[in-house]
């Protein structure tokens, strides 16, 4: 790093500085673009640091702003299957059946008929295998395809040390504590030594690599299944249920990073690793299991979710509306769940007595008939004297109900009056829920505000001409924000073909919205 108001290149006082990190100073324009090349490697808006809870993460060094893109990634440094699934093809992940499967002539893993060539698994399997691998059961997850991502990252230490490297230096250990995963680890490490017969690697390195695969894999939506991918400087961002930085793929397996909401200088820059659309404990269990650390964000940290009661049941005692909710979250596996009590009688209720209360209407849940608006609505109704509106079971139900109004037969403008202000009003309460809970989830966001801006723009159809006018105005918001939440991502995905209609339907609607003016000029 140099020094403030001295040149980078000459040395010499300066009072220009890189607008983009705002770290390095330069005497004139022509010293900052001859020293872009190497500047560029390192000019970012944040830096690494490190402390005994967190391990390495992310500071910013300067204010990012809101939707500011502050770091892309082209690839990732290896790529592959998720651990549990059942035949894929190795070259598009596409799922195999017994009848699509064509085995490599090389090495044996099956392909589908339009892929010709897939991973290093193929050299790697050629090399140190005597026969060629033979899957023969579909339809179900396959245990060998689980060294399939630790084969693609051991062919990079001949092919490419420098980004072997980088992999075996990212987190990728078992907690002490954690003997099963610790021997799951061992286990598969073992196996892919036996499978492969390689002795030149050692067994350390085979599990290091397992576990940085586990905690760093980042879910990429861009193949169905999804795939998993871990990147580089990406695995250095921090978790939180409520991250201030969102992320997008693009149709290569890249990434990009931008801020979600303002990040001021200092801030720590995180992310969610999690399902945030889960409760508490099933987001706190799965972190444990999948990264090996327990959540302590501000979100888990606070019982009420910022006020939403996202966990929260209704008072049980009759005439009372208080909310229910333990006094903390922030349990270890091995401790005992506090009780719920009422915020305003302190009735109690047991952890346990809820624990079974809420699995049974979660399986209730899962059984629902599929694409039923009636059902969702006998769902809320029985619901709604025990659950909190925002409880995550009733958003669920809720998101979904949202999305059905208007997927029926002769869409939106076959929808009665009273369904559609039913969708607005679902849509609306949704968004402001999300901008507290989980303002990085731009995908979600940007989907529930298209369903405001096409129900807003059918019930403005309905009215009388300064109505329609005033609707559309109210939609064209609802777009903007859509479209700029959903910009980045790619055509294969059906968020960004969304956004492709949303760019199409703001000008569209521009010039609406135009031609009404001027006719309600003309009348003044």
């Amino acid at each position: 790093m140099y020094g403030d108001d001295i040149c980078a290149v000459c040395k010499q006082s300066a009072q220009q500085k890189c607008s983009a990190c705002k770290l390095v100073f330069y005497c004139s324009r022509e010293h900052q673009r001859c020293h872009w090349k190497e500047h560029a490697k390192n000019c970012r808006s944040f830096k690494l640091q490190t402390n005994e809870i967190l391990g390495r993460h992310y500071i910013a060094t300067k204010r990012i702003e809101q939707g500011e893109v502050f770091l892309r990634e082209r690839k990732p440094l290896v790529a592959g299957p998720p651990v549990d699934t059942p035949p894929v093809c190795l070259g598009c992940y596409g799922v195999l059946h017994a009848d699509t499967a064509e085995p490599c002539h090389k090495c044996g893993w099956p392909l589908c008929r339009e892929c010709k060539g897939h991973g290093p698994e193929c050299q790697f399997t050629t090399q140190y295998r005597d026969s060629k691998v033979s899957i023969t059961e579909f339809g179900c997850p396959h245990p060998t395809y689980r060294c399939i991502n630790i084969l693609r990252a051991l062919a990079l230490r001949d092919a490419d040390p420098k980004t072997y490297k980088i992999i075996l230096d990212l987190q990728g250990d078992c907690p002490i504590d954690d003997y099963d995963r610790g021997e799951q680890h061992k286990s598969l490490a073992n196996f892919v030594k036996r499978f492969f017969k390689i002795d030149h690697i050692p067994l350390e390195e085979i599990i290091k690599i397992a576990g940085v695969l586990q905690i760093n894999g980042q879910e990429v939506p861009t193949t169905e299944p999804p795939h998993i991918a871990v990147y580089d400087l990406t695995s250095y961002l921090e978790h939180s249920c409520h991250a201030n930085s969102s992320k997008s793929f693009t149709e290569k397996d890249g990434l990009i990073i931008r801020a979600a909401i303002a990040i001021n200088k200092g801030d720590h820059i995180s992310m969610c690793y999690t399902d945030p659309l889960w409760g508490v404990t099933n987001r706190r269990h799965y972190l444990l299991q999948t990264k090996f650390f327990h959540c302590q964000c501000a979100r888990c940290s606070d019982p009420t979710e910022f006020g939403t009661m996202f966990n929260g049941l209704k008072c049980s005692k009759n005439n009372c509306c208080g909310t229910m909710l333990p006094p903390t979250f922030l349990v270890k596996s091995t401790e005992k769940y506090p009780d719920y009590t009422c915020s305003i009688c302190e009735e109690v209720i047991p952890w346990e007595a809820v624990d079974v209360k809420l699995e049974k209407i979660g399986i209730e849940l899962s059984s629902m008939t599929k694409n039923n608006v009636d059902e969702c609505r006998r769902f809320l109704s029985k619901y709604s004297r025990i659950l909190h509106e925002n409880h995550f079971y009733m958003v669920d139900v809720k998101l979904a109900m949202s999305q059905m109004i208007g997927q029926q037969s002769g869409g939106l403008p076959a929808v009665s009056d009273e369904m559609l202000n039913e969708k607005i009003s679902l849509c609306k309460k949704l968004d402001q829920l999300f901008k507290i809970l989980m303002p990085a989830e731009v995908r979600l966001r940007g989907l529930v505000l298209f369903e405001i801006h096409a129900a807003m723009a059918e019930f403005g159809r309905r009215q009388g001409p300064d109505q329609l006018r005033g609707m559309l105005m109210l939609s064209r918001t609802a777009l903007k924000d859509a479209y700029e939440l959903l910009r980045l991502e790619p055509e294969i995905l059906p968020e960004g073909k969304i956004a492709r209609i949303a760019d199409k339907n703001l000008m569209e609607m521009e010039a609406i919205i135009k031609t009404l003016c001027a006719k309600a000029n003309a009348l003044i």
